[in-house]
């Protein structure tokens, strides 16, 4: 036969790493690879990385660390879009900031899961 035989390990991880490009791809994430890319910005692999998601009204009432380190100072000024949900992927070679239209977000907590390998909340506003 051709090649060798993958073990029961490399299956599984092959088929997470199948699992996380669609999720991806329907919550519009690029991956390519192994890696999360973003244009403009340095591409970011799969393995530990960790997703947060915020909704554009809770986002806009704080201002992150990574927003300053993707934007920098202007950061202070700079609004989020209300209508949008925000995907931060980070890993220690970087961060990647996706603003998704905020009907993914059931495809986004998807996605999130598979990448952080937990379910993973919505950061909301809570109610006063």
């Amino acid at each position: 036969m051709f090649g060798s035989k993958k073990t029961d390990e490399e299956k599984a991880a092959a088929k997470r790493l199948s699992n996380i490009r669609v999720a991806a791809a329907q919550a519009g994430i690029t991956v390519i690879g192994a890696k999360f890319h973003q244009a403009g910005q340095t591409a970011i692999p799969i393995e530990g990385s960790r997703v947060t998601i915020e909704l554009g009204e809770t986002a806009r009432k704080r201002i992150t660390v990574t927003r300053v380190a993707l934007i920098g100072i202007f950061a202070l000024w700079a609004k989020k879009d209300e209508t949008k949900l925000y995907i931060t992927i980070e890993h220690p070679d970087g961060v990647i900031l996706y603003p998704v239209a905020a009907g993914k977000e059931p495809r986004a907590r998807v996605f999130a899961t598979l990448v952080n390998g937990e379910a993973t909340g919505i950061t909301r506003t809570p109610a006063e």
